[in-house]
């Protein structure tokens, strides 16, 4: 991906996870206001929020993904060697390449099944399908930034990952 599709994708996922995030959190605050004010609380503004924050946390995963934010244990990675790090990272890519492809296929089949049977939320019969559609999106997105890494480490011999984390080519 060039470096100007690159950047716009980012902020893309960066727009798109935190407007998610904004709106449900504005919901909820709102029928807060509602129920408290005046006396006049809505259980769809409950059910939405919660579907807004799940889509702009499960997309915020591609975002950690990106920025390396997503939470690892490194007490003893960091105490191995750079090279046979950078090894071990890819495994870790690569055993995460495979849930994500796992988590993509079964969201497909999910969204399928609840697309067929019609079936819609206890509360508002809003389409399941809808709701359960970010589990391959967001498999797509982060499965995507996984392969990134992935590139990273491998390009070149993994001289750019070396020298980003303190190593010599």
């Amino acid at each position: 991906m060039t470096g100007r599709a690159n950047r716009f994708y980012s902020a893309f996922e960066d727009y798109l996870s935190g407007s998610l995030l904004f709106f449900g959190l504005s919901l909820i605050m709102f029928n807060v206001i509602m129920r408290y004010c005046f006396n006049a609380s809505k259980s769809a503004y409950d059910e939405f929020s919660a579907y807004f924050i799940v889509w702009g946390t499960m997309i915020g995963i591609a975002v950690a993904l990106r920025d390396n934010y997503h939470i690892k244990v490194d007490l003893l990675f960091i105490q191995i060697p750079l090279r046979i790090r950078r090894w071990v990272s890819v495994l870790a890519h690569l055993i995460s390449l495979t849930f994500g492809l796992i988590y993509t296929y079964y969201g497909i089949q999910l969204v399928n099944n609840y697309l067929t049977s019609g079936q819609g939320s206890d509360n508002t019969r809003f389409p399941l399908w809808i709701v359960y559609l970010i589990m391959p999106i967001s498999g797509l997105m982060f499965n995507f930034r996984l392969l990134q890494q992935l590139y990273r480490h491998l390009k070149n011999g993994g001289a750019e990952w070396l020298q980003a984390n303190g190593g010599e080519a």
